[in-house]
């Protein structure tokens, strides 16, 4: 199992609650860092659409390079977003980004985005994790 947080849009995950009930649910953004099963990890964040927990938009082969460490409380990680990872973002999403992380963009294009949002070292803390939502249908009887 690898924890993941999902970046862009949203994704179906598949998972078997504390009764044994194969379940689904939708994760987007808001739903913060989850648990899921390797492969699934693994082809999301090759996917583009998440990122392993904690590790601050690192690319893939260097999250998983990383030795998994116990939990602790409330960490935070600083680095830079990688702009090659940015240009799979949409220029609106690139203006929303840079207005939320308060960085000044000289330029409109998205390259200039792109550029001030990559020089501007970002902080990422550790999110709770959430139990999923129950989306099942109640069975009649």
């Amino acid at each position: 199992m690898k924890k993941i947080r999902i970046t862009r849009g949203g994704c179906g995950i598949c998972y078997t609650d504390a009764n044994g009930v194969k379940r689904h649910a939708l994760k987007t953004p808001e739903s913060g860092a989850f648990e899921c099963s390797d492969e699934q990890a693994d082809r999301l964040v090759r996917l583009g659409v998440a990122i392993y927990a904690g590790t601050a938009g690192k690319p893939a082969q260097q999250a998983d390079a990383e030795p998994e460490q116990a939990e602790e409380p409330e960490q935070t990680v600083k680095g830079h977003l990688d702009a090659k990872e940015l240009e799979g973002w949409s220029y609106n999403e690139l203006k929303k980004l840079a207005a939320e992380m308060g960085v000044e963009v000289k330029g409109n294009k998205k390259a200039d985005y792109i550029a001030a949002i990559a020089a501007e070292e970002a902080e990422a803390g550790a999110e709770d994790d959430e139990l999923p939502p129950d989306l099942d249908v109640a069975d009649p009887e």
